[in-house]
């Protein structure tokens, strides 16, 4: 019996692989690891078995220890099937033994690290401005009525994102524009011929023909002077700003190298342009910029003294907004001078939305920015509220 057993044992210990410290690692080495100690145990019960019965069989009573010695076998042999039938029918690994044992020269598989989905992490508006900015607007614009005035359109994304506002029954395909209702308009505006491209390719992408050529203008123009752009209706309900420069936009083949970081968006022009976006505004629109302090700090700070020298129109201070606009500190330069070019450009600008605005505007203006990251993008918004 012994013989046997060193034989048995060494014929099935060349059927199988070399022996891993994790069986899962190769499914030949668990499979032969489990006939193994299943043959062990079959002939552990042999050796058992047949002693008994030598000896009972003296006694002449082999006939019902031969019934009980296949019994045990049969059992050992049932639990081996079992463990086996139930390990190799497990969902997690099943892909990676078939794959191991169709390829033995495969390695064996990497676990996969967790992925993080970012889209999540940039689409919450209490940590991202843009996605702050996104929420802001969608309680402000009027769809299928208001004109919404993208100037600075870029790459397309904030303008795709207005689009779907503005015509959510239409970029679903469900309705189109109710002809009772006034024109609603999108138009979006920027300097470079680039940027149009970009931003045209993503709306036609998007949205239905008849909404795109019949609601949708995209101008190549500056920003400067929005009061000479032509509109479908008065009813304006936002008016937004993605300021600094086109990210991304390199230099095509053809054309004379340039540092596309040099064509951004200047102080003085985009003060113009948001003073006329605050003369369009309907009660209940909104202004809309975001601003970047790394890029331009200088423009930031003058944007954010206009949004306040807004909220300041109906102050009760003494001196009231003029008392304002006269304490705007002058900007330190980057050579160590300073200048009041800031200080000159926010009155001549509140001066003219007094001028030409209703005579009891009222606003409410705010500064959204990360505390601890200076030169992070910061929002600042200004709603008119009469």
């Amino acid at each position: 019996m012994t013989d046997d057993s060193e034989e048995y044992t060494k014929s099935t210990q060349l059927g199988r692989s070399s022996s891993t410290s994790n069986p899962w690692e190769n499914p030949r080495s668990m499979v032969g690891s489990l006939l193994e100690k299943t043959t062990s145990r079959v002939l552990r019960t042999l050796s058992t078995t047949s002693a008994t019965t030598f000896n009972e069989g003296e006694v002449g009573s082999s006939a019902p220890n031969e019934g009980a010695k296949n019994a045990s076998i049969d059992n050992v042999i049932d639990s081996a099937i079992v463990r086996s039938s139930s390990v190799l029918e497990s969902p997690v690994e099943r892909n990676d033994i078939n794959s191991q044992c169709n390829d033995d020269s495969s390695p064996p598989p990497k676990p996969k690290k967790q992925h993080q989905d970012k889209r999540t992490y940039l689409g919450n508006p209490s940590v991202t401005p843009t996605a702050l900015a996104h929420s802001l607007w969608q309680s402000t614009i009027l769809p299928y009525h208001d004109t919404v005035i993208d100037a600075t359109c870029g790459n397309g994304k904030d303008c795709l994102a207005l689009a779907r506002m503005l015509f959510p029954k239409s970029v679903a395909g469900d309705d189109d524009v109710d002809e009772n209702n006034p024109q609603p308009q999108l138009i979006g505006i920027d300097i470079q011929s680039r940027a149009i491209r970009n931003t045209q390719k993503s709306l036609l992408a998007s949205l239905p023909t008849d909404i795109y050529y019949n609601h949708v203008s995209v101008l190549e123009q500056s920003h400067e002077h929005l009061m000479d752009v032509p509109r479908h209706n008065k009813s304006v309900g936002l008016v937004c700003y993605n300021l600094g420069y086109l990210p991304g936009a390199g230099t095509p083949s053809g054309e004379t190298s340039f540092d596309y970081k040099e064509c951004k968006t200047q102080t003085q022009t985009t003060l113009y342009s948001i003073t006329d976006a605050s003369l369009l505004l309907r009660i209940g629109g909104m202004l809309s910029i975001m601003t970047y302090p790394g890029s331009n700090l200088e423009e930031s700070i003058a944007v954010e003294h206009f949004v306040e020298g807004l909220a300041m129109l109906t102050t009760r201070n003494e001196g009231g907004w003029r008392d304002y606009v006269d304490n705007i500190p002058e900007y330190v330069n980057e050579d160590g001078t300073k200048d009041d070019s800031i200080r000159v450009l926010i009155t001549q600008a509140i001066e003219r939305v007094v001028a030409e605005g209703p005579k009891k505007q009222t606003w409410r203006a705010f500064v959204h920015k990360p505390l601890g990251r200076p030169l992070s993008p910061v929002l600042a918004t200004a709603m008119r509220i009469k």
